[in-house]
C-alpha cells in the first residue's frame, strides 16, 4: 500500500552538468539549481491540469479530434 506523501523528499540529479535539487512534498514538485533558494515548480493540481488528456478514455477523444 503507497504511503501518504506528508512530509518533504528532495534528491538530487544532474541536467546538463549543473547539479540540481528535486523537492516533492505535499503541496507539489521543485526543481532548483544546487545553491540557490528560488527554482522551477508545479503543483499537483498543475500538473494534473497539464495530463487533462489523459486517464480512462483520452484515446478515444483523442481519436475523434482526427
Amino acid at each position: 500500500m503507497p504511503l501518504p506523501l506528508d512530509k518533504t523528499l528532495k534528491r538530487e540529479i544532474v541536467i546538463d552538468g549543473v547539479p540540481h535539487t528535486v523537492t516533492i512534498g505535499p503541496r507539489g514538485v521543485k526543481v532548483t539549481a544546487k545553491g540557490f533558494r528560488k527554482g522551477r515548480g508545479l503543483s499537483w493540481r498543475a500538473i494534473l491540469a497539464l495530463g487533462a488528456t489523459e486517464g480512462p478514455g483520452a484515446s478515444e477523444a483523442h481519436d475523434e479530434a482526427r
